[in-house]
């Protein structure tokens, strides 16, 4: 079975079997590191990102090379996690590229994401247009950039929610 899922052979099911598989080979690999530090490395993530590159392998050429990548680093999991060095380097790696190809390629996003992006601009807009007010008018200087600030930040927050809802809803949380 090995062989197949190194080198991506697989039958009508195989998608779904290699995700299972490697993932059971890295459920084995963690069995004896503890609880804290499988929250710290992102394991859960790290199974849930496998379940989509099996998925979206048959369409995806990058997923499917990725695939690799992923069978080399779970064969390595219980080093990276216990022994600091090249094998934990790897693994953060694959996370970031993992989390950055789902996002940017198949629309998976990490809770709140627009919610904190959105509010960041909103501050920043509403700060610009409160320091246009406070010049337009300086005797309510500190007024008018509270309110800019305030009143973008909002604005911001509101509309993130609403988009982070449309991911929810889509079921496209990382």
């Amino acid at each position: 079975m090995a062989f197949f899922v190194i080198f991506g052979f697989q039958n009508e099911t195989g998608m779904e079997e290699w995700a299972a598989f490697t993932i059971a080979q890295l459920d084995e690999k963690v069995k004896n590191i503890r609880q804290r530090d499988i929250r710290f490395f992102r394991v859960e993530e790290l199974k849930r990102n496998i379940e989509r590159v099996g998925t979206f392998a048959k369409n995806c050429p990058w997923c499917e090379k990725e695939k690799l990548n992923i069978a080399e680093i779970v064969s390595e999991m219980d080093v990276a996690v216990s022994v600091p060095g090249k094998s934990r380097r790897e693994y953060d790696r694959l996370i970031s590229r993992l989390a950055g190809h789902m996002q940017k390629v198949h629309g998976f996003f990490t809770p709140f994401y627009y919610t904190y992006l959105f509010s960041f601009f909103g501050m920043v807009a509403g700060l610009l247009v409160g320091y246009l007010f406070m010049k337009l008018l300086p005797e309510h200087a500190f007024a008018a950039l509270s309110a800019g600030f305030a009143v973008g930040l909002i604005a911001g927050y509101f509309l993130g929610v609403k988009k982070d809802g449309k991911i929810r809803t889509q079921q496209k949380l990382m």
